[in-house]
């Protein structure tokens, strides 16, 4: 008797144990059907699935409110054809991905995905935060700088290099222009999308990492965009382009500042001049010093003396 309680409190104790220790179980992803179009768009189609799975549930999380369940999303995985049969008005020639409004329907590119600079995962991660950014905000519409930064910043888009392009590229757009549609050209949209990651970054720095589903949440419930933004940071959309603006300035301007051709060249001309003075003054050191027939100065004959072994 007493050998089976032993046993049986070592068991429980055992699966106590194993309980506390075992990982969490794994956070299960938002709802999401792939309609494909041939067989060809298969490969595409798996490696979405297997994106879905592994951060789905952080992209719901990152853009909608706690308790919000988000309804299914349709993603149509396209040929280029197809795609641009459906999408060709309402898409610049380079884009290859799109969600519509209310949110529930996104189509991909997949022959051209492979072309894009950030990769197919990036890319449907991106138009999915798109989708949960129509399906939280409702009748509200929301600007294209928080829908296009909060996408960059979700499917993790941002590079060193677009830091650098950004500081070179000049005056940033301000985002009273970015409210509407991006510009066609890829040049001009690529400044506008890294701006508008830049006023995300920012706005989650200055009303905390949490702002834009909280923004999400609010324009939601009242169905516009300028009221739900002042109830969650406290300042108008208009103020708050204006102090990111001067932030921007202070951040990057004495940058591009240096690097403007004009400031540029005089740098680049005092270093020159500084350059071409200290090599003068070291040829004129070397010639005040006499070389003896080894090529070396003589002490002696630097002290005046007369040189000859033994005198």
């Amino acid at each position: 008797m007493e050998r089976r309680l032993r046993f049986l409190l070592l068991l429980v104790m055992t699966i106590l144990a194993a309980s506390l220790t075992a990982p969490p179980a794994a956070a299960v992803p938002p709802p999401i059907h792939f309609r494909l179009h041939d067989e060809a768009a298969m490969p595409t189609a798996r490696l979405c699935e297997r994106v879905w799975r592994e951060h789905g549930a952080a992209v719901a999380d990152a853009i909608l409110p706690a308790g919000v369940e988000p309804d299914t999303v349709q993603c149509l995985i396209l040929p280029t054809a197809t795609f641009a049969q459906y999408f060709a008005r309402s898409l610049p020639d380079w884009g290859v991905g799109v969600a519509m409004p209310p949110g529930k329907l996104i189509a991909l590119d997949h022959e051209r995905l492979p072309t894009v600079g950030p990769g197919p995962e990036s890319v449907f991660l991106h138009e999915m935060t798109h989708a949960y950014l129509f399906q939280g905000a409702g009748e509200a519409a929301l600007p294209t700088w928080l829908h296009e930064g909060a996408a960059m910043q979700v499917s993790g888009e941002w590079r060193f290099t677009d830091n650098v392009n950004v500081i070179l590229e000049g005056r940033l757009p301000s985002l009273v222009r970015l409210e509407g549609p991006f510009p066609r050209s890829a040049v001009a949209a690529q400044q506008a999308y890294r701006t508008s990651l830049l006023a995300v970054n920012w706005l989650e720095s200055q009303h905390g990492p949490r702002a834009v589903p909280r923004i999400v949440a609010a324009a939601g419930r009242t169905g516009d965009f300028e009221a739900a933004f002042f109830e969650v940071t406290g300042e108008t959309a208009g103020d708050f382009a204006a102090r990111f603006a001067g932030a921007m300035r202070l951040r990057y301007g004495w940058v591009l500042l240096l690097f403007r051709w004009p400031t540029l060249f005089v740098i680049m001309s005092l270093v020159f001049v500084v350059g071409a003075v200290r090599k003068i003054v070291i040829q004129r050191r070397s010639l005040r010093e006499p070389e003896d027939e080894d090529g070396m100065a003589d002490p002696d004959d630097r002290a005046g003396g007369g040189g000859f072994p033994g005198a």
